[in-house]
């Protein structure tokens, strides 16, 4: 039987601008408290962020609620230096105000394949020898950059996955690493937001028959009862192999809609298609699209 995935909250808004579709910039200190104590109350523990996302990390060890459970998920920077893997480490704990994480990603996995791989994953595998590290893995874009990768040493994924970008659920990605008994978490379930927003309202660079696709996707939940956001959780919710979906937000009225549509989907299972797919991978690649 196919357990269900559960929520983890993604905390790059809370130390940079970020998203494609975000307009209220970087959340502030007081809003991120409600968010986080709306996620402790909810039962969400499992929290996902990195030393790249600005004051991500210090904010996040300001404001979680002490008494809440907490599973913490990091990454090191692409391509750091030897001799700053540990202080990058030690770091991230002191800012997390945590003894150990749950998760220590490479935000590039091609640092293992690098001159230095070998001893990096060495490293890696001596922080969950310390009990520092619950679980090692990679955070990757497409299935090439699992090419070469010493996945019998590895215990967590993170990628890319939505109704829209079914890439590596399609090629056997997913089901590969679920039998390997690597953890699999998902991002990009919203596409930035754009998911949830109107096809005329999307970004000029993003082609008109994309849009078109889009106006179709939203015509069809609108047809079967679904808000967009029931629409895409729901989808992710219902993919086999998957331990966590990662979904960030800016507001705690967001993450309250983000629980009321998984609660939704819980309930009553959509009806999704697979034949939502869109095939042009840079359509969905945050990497090929234009600086905002």
């Amino acid at each position: 039987m196919n357990h269900a995935p559960q929520l983890c909250l993604g905390t790059v808004q809370f130390g940079l601008p970020y998203g494609i579709t975000n307009q209220a910039g970087q959340v502030p200190e007081a809003e991120v408290r409600r968010i986080l104590d709306l996620a402790a109350a909810s039962g969400i523990s499992l929290l996902d962020t990195a030393q790249a996302y600005g004051t991500a990390e210090t904010v996040l060890g300001h404001c979680w609620p002490t008494e809440a459970p907490l599973r913490l998920i990091s990454k090191l920077p692409a391509g750091a230096p030897r001799q700053r893997w540990e202080d990058s480490l030690i770091t991230s704990l002191q800012r997390l105000q945590a003894s150990k994480l749950d998760g220590f990603l490479l935000h590039r996995a091609s640092d293992l394949l690098a001159p230095d791989g070998d001893a990096l994953l060495d490293w890696l595998e001596g922080l969950r020898d310390r009990g520092l590290v619950e679980r090692i893995g990679v955070s990757i874009y497409d299935a090439s950059e699992l090419e070469g990768q010493p996945l019998d040493r590895l215990q967590l994924v993170q990628l890319p996955l939505s109704v829209y970008d079914q890439r590596l659920m399609r090629d056997g990605t997913v089901s590969r690493l679920q039998d390997l008994g690597i953890a699999v978490h998902v991002r990009s379930v919203l596409l930035q937001g754009l998911l949830l927003q109107p096809a005329h309202q999307w970004p000029d660079h993003l082609p008109p028959e994309f849009r078109d696709h889009h106006a179709r996707w939203l015509d069809h939940l609108h047809q079967e009862g679904l808000s967009p956001l029931a629409g895409a959780l729901g989808f992710v919710r219902a993919c086999e192999g998957l331990e966590a979906v990662l979904v960030g937000v800016v507001a705690g009225q967001e993450l309250a809609q983000v629980l009321e549509a998984w609660s939704q989907a819980e309930a009553s299972p959509p009806e999704v298609p697979l034949d939502w797919a869109w095939e042009n991978a840079g359509d969905l690649d945050p990497r090929c699209w234009p600086p905002r």
